[in-house]
């Protein structure tokens, strides 16, 4: 493995890292909404975790940019977005922007919508 091969392995693992921040601090929102680890839309509910929504993170947003950007700059693209999900400040606690609950929340909601096509098209 050659340098460049090792720094873009590692901006991986440091995107990564991000991503499943974004994903907890996500969870953490909907169990603290929901009681319970639910994604909840127009009624229906569906069970979330941390793997689930990193996977979400990684199909939507991380393959996306990669696909379009090329790997180096569709990984940068990828952290800058992570990072603009949520806020650190010293005088109050880790926490989603209103950026990132809304672009997790209409991840969660494109799913709710697909599952909700699936199911009535498989009522005859």
């Amino acid at each position: 493995m050659n340098n460049n091969q090792k720094i873009t392995a590692i901006h991986h693992i440091i995107v990564d890292s991000v991503m499943a921040i974004v994903a907890s601090l996500f969870l953490i929102e909907q169990i603290n909404k929901n009681d319970s680890q639910v994604f909840i839309h127009e009624g229906t509910k569906i069970d979330i975790n941390k793997d689930l929504i990193v996977l979400g993170l990684k199909i939507n947003l991380k393959q996306y940019l990669i696909e379009n950007f090329g790997e180096s700059e569709g990984l940068n693209r990828t952290y800058g977005a992570l990072k603009d999900m949520y806020t650190e400040n010293a005088d109050k606690p880790i926490s989603l922007t209103p950026f990132g609950q809304k672009l997790l929340s209409t991840l969660f909601i494109g799913l709710v919508e697909d599952i909700k096509a699936e199911s009535n098209a498989t009522i005859h």
